[in-house]
């Protein structure tokens, strides 16, 4: 069964790789800053699948692909990456 702290896990992984902040996802997602920060705090208990949806498309990824064992294959940056001291 797939548990509550591997998704956390497996958006804070995605958020990090593509070097963004919880405001950047937050904000590209359509969801409020603190309740992205919530969603990766351990004192969120539950989530909405349509929510993971949104989130997962953040990075260009289905559902399917995001619960994927492999699902780092299947992200694609949301955005250019920053430049270093810009």
């Amino acid at each position: 069964m797939f548990q509550l702290d591997e998704l956390k896990r497996r958006l804070r992984v995605l958020r990090e790789s593509f070097e963004l902040t919880q405001h950047d996802v937050a904000m590209l997602a359509g969801v409020d800053y603190k309740f992205y920060q919530y969603i990766e705090s351990p004192r969120k208990k539950q989530i909405w699948l349509e929510t993971v949806n949104r989130l997962a498309a953040v990075y260009r990824m289905e559902l399917w692909q995001f619960f994927h064992p492999n699902f780092l294959a299947y992200a694609k940056c949301p955005r250019a990456r920053r430049k270093p001291g810009a």
